[in-house]
């Protein structure tokens, strides 16, 4: 088949170069500036963002797109003869519109953080729609006084775009699912700290600049899957075939809800464990195929950093010690690097696998790529 991936900021990675490995021609296009000549090297055509319907429906007749695959959230794109994955409406709403989505997890008896009346020190600050005035925007999080001037001189005291959460100090939880033909499975449960170091406010950096992950209690676990089952047999019922992820925070044996993301995190690194024909059934009503594949894989995660933003990236190591090959990398004069889109914000390289051996890291650090 012909293949036309719509995607945000790299969340489609391992996907694509599975079908590409299953013989079918793939095309991605995305509103970040992709890393060419990487994907390229995968098998993955990389196209430039088109911004209207009809530019899409140019490509699609041209190419001949059998099947358009649509993890962007805030792109709405189908075509009439064309098979369709991805998200609809109301699943693209549980990450464009926050403050709905809060409401349906309130509904469904998930606990969230407090909304507050005014922005104080310490909370959280999160539009009702993820984009306003043309600009998308992340939640905030205010720690001190710095961070309070700048959400004020910013964004005021007319609280009919935002609303402020309470901050609350606790483990952080991400809970990684697949949803299909009205079906849930959850691929990926994890702890993770530094995320919100990203997010203070008036000093947003990609998240793998400071985010580390680690392995959660069996009380957590436990906890998480309970809490997400409630979450998902919601989300299910609203459509669409997607991998998305949950956050929460889990403060004294309870477990609160964060945001949901309709599409996996950003240069993401995870491997599918099946192959590519098998991800498109998986998403065509059989979740539990990718669900289960990377669930039982019991991943490890690890995001290592150069010592220079400019280092080679020895990408060798992935082939000697049989781990899993990175996103966020990019092929500049026959060299792996870090893509230039994510260099000079500090960013990182996520590594995923079921297994990272000790050997492996040890020569990351010979060659200057630190955790």
């Amino acid at each position: 088949m012909n293949i036309l991936c719509i995607d945000w900021a790299l969340t489609n990675f391992h996907n694509l170069v599975e079908l590409a490995h299953d013989g079918h021609r793939v095309y991605m296009m995305s509103d970040v500036n992709v890393p060419t000549a990487y994907y390229k090297s995968l098998g993955v055509e990389v196209v430039d963002w088109m911004p209207s319907h009809s530019e899409k429906d140019k490509f699609v007749k041209e190419r001949g797109i059998d099947l358009v695959i649509n993890q962007h959230p805030h792109v709405r794109y189908s075509v009439e003869g064309v098979k369709y994955v991805g998200l609809n409406v109301f699943s693209a709403h549980l990450e464009t519109r926050k403050l709905w989505c809060r409401r349906g997890v309130e509904a469904v008896g998930v606990k969230a953080p407090r909304i507050l009346d005014d922005i104080s020190i310490p909370c959280v600050v999160k539009t009702r729609k993820a984009v306003l005035n043309s600009e998308l925007h992340c939640a905030w999080v205010v720690k001190d006084e710095e961070h309070l001037e700048w959400m004020k001189r910013n964004w005021g005291f007319d609280k009919t775009d935002y609303y402020v959460e309470e901050y609350i100090d606790g483990i952080e939880v991400n809970i990684e699912f697949v949803v299909s033909g009205g079906k849930w499975s959850i691929s990926h449960c994890q702890q993770s700290s530094g995320e919100e170091d990203a997010k203070l406010a008036g000093n947003f950096q990609h998240h793998t600049k400071h985010i580390r992950y680690h392995e959660l209690s069996d009380d957590n676990r436990y906890l998480c899957l309970d809490e997400s089952e409630k979450i998902l047999d919601w989300v299910a019922t609203l459509g669409g075939s997607f991998q998305g992820q949950i956050t929460g925070i889990i403060k004294d044996g309870e477990f609160y809800f964060i945001e949901i993301n309709s599409r996996l995190g950003a240069t993401n690194s995870t491997p599918i464990f099946v192959r590519g024909d098998e991800y498109l059934k998986s998403l065509d009503g059989d979740p539990d195929l990718l669900g289960d594949a990377i669930y039982n894989a019991d991943v490890e995660k690890m995001v290592v950093h150069p010592l220079i933003p400019t280092a080679y990236y020895p990408f060798h190591l992935h082939e000697k010690y049989g781990v899993s090959i990175p996103c966020g990398l990019d092929i500049i004069n026959d060299k792996y690097l870090i893509a230039h889109t994510y260099r000079n914000q500090g960013a990182g390289i996520t590594i995923v696998d079921d297994h990272i051996p000790q050997e492996f890291k040890d020569e990351l650090k010979r060659w200057h790529w630190y955790e």
